[in-house]
């Protein structure tokens, strides 16, 4: 075609070129003309032309070959169409709806692919090439290795512009430098500096993306050791892999520190982690508050019937006070269950109760009740999360606590000083005895005399002696005053306070009260320390139950292993007495012990006699020696039934015989420590009997009751019948005349249960559908209990609470 013929059609296709301006000169359309590409060819996939799928072979437009086209009309049409090819025009190509992922197809070469295999070869700088015409199935895939690319060269990436079709398709995306772009103040701590680097995305025929255009260059100094291109926010992200392996470590309490020194391990060394701290604090965070939402709903899931904790302890059971606001979050949380009950039933005369420990979300009070076991280890009986310490709420806990436990009320519990508490268990529980526990009491002795301490080398062990030590009221007095004397602090406050409520904590005037061995809630605080090895601060209350049972499990492994090795160890004797060898026939391991330390302190003592069979004076060696205000004689009686009592009253108060009762029985020559010394709940046999409401839970009975164990008694029973009926003809009619027999006897006793079962279910569910509104108990199988839970009922007050009655698992048939 000529020049001019060229011109002409140029002219009139002016506003229909893509790259036509208003008022653009003739000549500077006509160079862009020239420069166009050839006609019918797109981008691929792999960034080479291909053919255009709407163009025929020679490249026109499917309008230009039938002879026609929108707005066109014969040869006229046609001639346009000759006048575009010849210029280099070509009519877009639109698409509708596009997927935004390209289906995965078998044999295709991913772009990681591509890149290891051309590191291979050319021995590039990096190992990841975005070079133009690479493709991706996805954005996210794409983003994927640009980020890896990123973090080869020492920089961030962030998502760009885009653009979208008609179909609000996205058809064009740019991955940006992290500090593209301007800051919108000059004098400001943006990052931004104007970085061209990126790559601009486009979509192929296939569905599919490809990099159409690639701009390398910084203008900013790139990062380079791996903590610093971890700062990068492109570079903060956490694969599944590692938030799962996360997330189990947060479950575990590990603390942040120790989570990235582990996950470090991993990679090793702490330099190369491909993330930093405050990514995993971000995470963190974000676990726990998934786990907020809905905490009361999913921890009475927890609790429910079909919860983790009944399915794995059917005698789990709780009472729940909730809240009178809208926010329906838990006032007062008590729960036990049946290993705890049985825990109680033997070791429940002495207990501990302390709230200290405060550590959850919504800042409750956790409080534990704690008994020592025959091996003097420490034993959870309950746990309460309470969020307001109020003298309704503890007569709430106290009344609860103790219908859980089937109504029986321990003879002590040590608290701390709390006032409310007090007043609760007076209330609640006048028959026990109450008292202070030492370790809160002193719990202020550094901040008020630790400047005495420091102007008296000598003060400190003298105060704890007479706090640890002493054993009788007068010897506690003497020693207090001398020690006010020596140092002249009669008029210091916090000792004045203290010996004011000394008949609540000091041990001499515990005399006669047992506390197993618990004159402090040392054995609570220790639980408390257990707590934080385990509990995270800041948890929701079902984590917070979760954790609780992590610990208990724990304590119960290591009473299982102490049981064990009580009944296979032998014991080593080492002081050559009758009764030593009786105390390793009765006493646990641990206990057995700590009667060989009586037996040792014993030594220092003589005896002396009073009244032959009846009184004795134990008279310490040392007496020259000891202070002035020390106690050196104490008198011992034979009581009529055997027992040795002393003055001192530690016998009573611990439980086991105390070094001056001891000595007697050695100077007596008993080959056996009298019954009347002896308290069960320190002895191997400290489990032999169980409370009828507890019968339920012994292992030992509920499998010689079971089915299976009746079905191998007589198949064993039936072979034996067999083989006795198979020897003649005469035994075999009698075997099988009697089985006939048998066989319609039970048919008419199964017949007859059937029957029976059937009318107490109907009249059991009756009943249960009329006694489900006033149900006021936990413990539907508590029967002996029930006079005293009746009482108690009485006296509690009315409060808002939810209460679960879980019916009793029938054996499967």
């Amino acid at each position: 075609m000529p020049k001019l013929a060229v011109l002409v059609v140029c002219d009139n296709l002016r506003n229909f070129h893509p790259s036509f301006k208003p008022n653009q000169p003739r000549a500077t359309f006509e160079r862009r003309a020239a420069a166009a590409p050839m006609a019918g060819v797109l981008p691929g996939a792999d960034g080479h032309g291909r053919a255009d799928p709407s163009r025929g072979e020679d490249g026109t437009a499917p309008d230009a070959r039938s002879g026609g086209g929108v707005g066109s009309g014969g040869a006229g049409a046609e001639a346009v169409q000759d006048g575009a090819q010849a210029c280099g025009w070509v009519r877009r190509y639109r698409r509708g709806s596009i997927p935004d992922e390209r289906e995965p197809m078998p044999g295709r070469v991913s772009a990681y692919e591509r890149s290891l295999k051309n590191y291979a070869e050319k021995k590039s700088n990096v190992v990841i090439d975005p070079a133009v015409g690479t493709s991706f199935d996805s954005r996210a895939e794409a983003y994927e290795f640009y980020n890896l690319y990123s973090w080869e060269v020492g920089f961030g990436i962030r998502w760009g512009n885009s653009n979208k079709n008609a179909a609000k398709t996205i058809i064009m995306q740019e991955i940006v430098c992290s500090r593209e772009g301007k800051p919108e103040k000059g004098n400001s701590v943006s990052l931004r500096t104007g970085c061209k680097a990126m790559i601009r995305l486009h979509r192929s025929d296939d569905n599919g993306w490809y990099i159409r255009e690639f701009r390398g260059g910084h203008n900013h100094p790139l990062s380079g050791a791996c903590n610093e291109k971890s700062s990068w926010p492109s570079h903060k992200h956490l694969d599944p892999y590692t938030k799962n392996l996360v997330r189990h470590l947060r479950d575990n309490n590990v603390d942040l520190s120790n989570m990235h020194c582990i996950i470090a391990s991993f990679f090793g060394a702490m330099k190369n982690v491909l993330f930093n701290k405050r990514a995993l604090k971000s995470l963190s965070d974000r676990i726990s508050m998934e786990r907020l939402e809905d905490d009361v709903c999913k921890t009475v899931e927890l609790f429910d019937d079909f919860g983790s904790l009944r399915r794995d302890d059917p005698s789990f059971m709780y009472l729940v006070e909730l809240d009178d606001s809208e926010t329906n979050q838990f006032k007062t949380l008590l729960w036990t269950n049946g290993h705890s009950r049985m825990q109680y039933a033997h070791f429940g005369d002495a207990i501990t109760f302390d709230t200290t420990y405060r550590t959850n979300l919504y800042d409750m009070r956790l409080g534990l009740f704690v008994g020592a076991n025959n091996h003097c280890q420490s034993v959870i009986l309950g746990g309460v999360l309470m969020r307001h310490e109020t003298v309704e709420s503890f007569k709430w806990v106290f009344h609860e606590f103790v219908t859980l436990m089937g109504g029986k009320a321990p003879s002590t519990i040590l608290t701390d000083q709390c006032h409310e508490m007090e007043v609760a268990i007076q209330e609640v529980l006048p028959e026990t005895t109450h008292r202070w526990c030492k370790l809160h009491v002193l719990g202020k002795e550094n901040e008020f005399l630790g400047p005495i301490c420091l102007k008296n080398s000598g003060f400190k062990n003298d105060f704890h002696k007479i706090t640890n030590s002493m054993l009788t009221v007068r010897e506690f007095e003497s020693a207090w005053h001398h020690l006010l004397d020596k140092y002249n602090l009669h008029g210091n406050v916090f000792l004045s306070q203290i010996y004011d409520s000394r008949h609540k904590w000091a041990k001499p005037y515990l005399k006669g009260i047992f506390c197993a061995k618990q004159t402090s809630t040392q054995r609570n605080e220790t639980a408390n320390h257990m707590f934080k090895g385990y509990v995270p601060l800041n948890k929701s209350i079902n984590m917070f139950v979760r954790y609780y049972n992590r610990l208990q499990s724990d304590l119960d492994t290591k009473e299982s292993f102490e049981d064990n090795k009580s009944r296979q160890a032998p014991r080593v004797m080492s002081k050559g007495v009758p009764i030593e060898e009786h105390a390793a026939k009765i006493y646990t391991r641990a206990m057995f012990e700590k009667f060989d330390e009586i037996i040792f302190q014993s030594g220092s003592y003589v005896v002396d006699e009073k009244e032959k069979g009846k009184q004795y004076l134990v008279r310490h060696i040392r007496s020259d020696c000891r202070e002035k205000w020390s106690q050196v004689e104490f008198e011992v009686t034979i009581r009529a039934d055997g027992a040795v009592i002393c003055e001192c009253g530690l016998g009573e108060h611990m439980g086991m015989p105390c070094c001056h009762a001891v000595k007697v029985m050695i100077h007596l020559g008993m080959q056996e420590i009298p019954a009347g010394n002896i308290v069960k709940r320190w002895t191997m046999n400290a489990r032999d009997s169980w409370p009828a409401h507890l019968i339920e839970y012994d292992m030992d009975r509920a499998a010689k009751s079971s089915r299976a164990f009746r079905s191998a008694v007589l198949f064993i029973a039936a072979l034996e019948v067999a083989k006795l009926g198979s020897l003649s003809d005469e035994a075999f009619e009698m075997a099988m005349s009697n089985l006939a027999e048998l066989k319609q006897k039970l048919l008419e006793l199964t017949t007859a249960m059937d029957d029976f079962g059937l009318g107490e279910q109907s009249s059991h569910s009756a009943a249960q559908g009329s006694d489900v509104q006033d149900m006021s108990a936990v413990t539907a199988d508590d029967a002996s209990s029930a006079t005293r839970k009746r009482s108690l009922e009485t006296e509690a007050p009315d409060r808002k609470r939810k209460i679960l009655d879980h019916p009793q698992i029938e054996e499967p048939q």
